[in-house]
């Protein structure tokens, strides 16, 4: 069986909204033109299956590309952020990093960061299998990507997922249970759309 390539497209700028569930963050108007743009980049990766979260933001991210090729857009729960468990006005930085510092920690009642990234994982493998050979895209969040790179290498840490930018793609070649990422891969023309993440607009009430 040939390789499987698989393209890992992190969303675009978001918009985060005191009194809208997290999972129903809209993009920012921003986001909007980068999804519009990153859909014309992604045409030339030659993606033949495509996958994503079923967040709000990841949809509106992948949308223009999936109307533009006419592909069916597989939504999968496994494939969705993990939840912090802290309101727009907690203290995000230091949840994130005790989250990094020790992947059993959570905040009570919610995820910790192993059991994303386990789910995470499973769902990448699942979606593999079923399309082995073949050139797919994933659409998903920062930290459950981040826990995948960490799954790969636990060499790759916070710093790692800190410096994945909105929106970003990453590749990987799969060949039985061996997954490569390459480094390396800049898709062609991203540099142009991308935000840091540090530059989200927040809506508090």
């Amino acid at each position: 069986m040939a390789a499987t390539t698989l393209y890992i497209v992190r969303h675009a700028q978001s918009h985060p909204t005191e009194g809208i569930a997290h999972s129903d963050w809209p993009l920012s108007e921003r986001g909007r033109r980068q999804a519009d743009a990153l859909a014309g980049l992604l045409l030339s990766l030659g993606i033949e299956c495509i996958f994503s979260s079923p967040f709000t933001r990841c949809l509106q991210t992948i949308g223009p590309f999936v109307a533009r090729t006419g592909l069916e857009l597989e939504i999968r729960g496994d494939l969705r952020e993990r939840y912090l468990g802290i309101d727009l006005d907690g203290d995000f930085a230091s949840v994130w990093r005790r989250s990094w510092e020790n992947l059993d920690f959570a905040l009570p009642g919610c995820e910790t960061s192993r059991e994303a990234q386990r789910r995470f994982v499973a769902e990448l493998d699942r979606i593999h299998r079923e399309n082995e050979g073949r050139t797919i895209g994933v659409c998903a969040h920062g930290n459950v990507i981040g826990l995948f790179l960490h799954h790969l290498d636990e060499q790759n840490g916070r710093e790692i997922a800190e410096r994945l930018m909105n929106p970003d793609v990453l590749r990987f070649t799969i060949e039985g249970d061996s997954v490569v990422w390459d480094r390396g891969y800049r898709l062609p023309g991203l540099e142009d759309v991308v935000s840091d993440p540090a530059e989200t607009p927040i809506t508090r009430a």
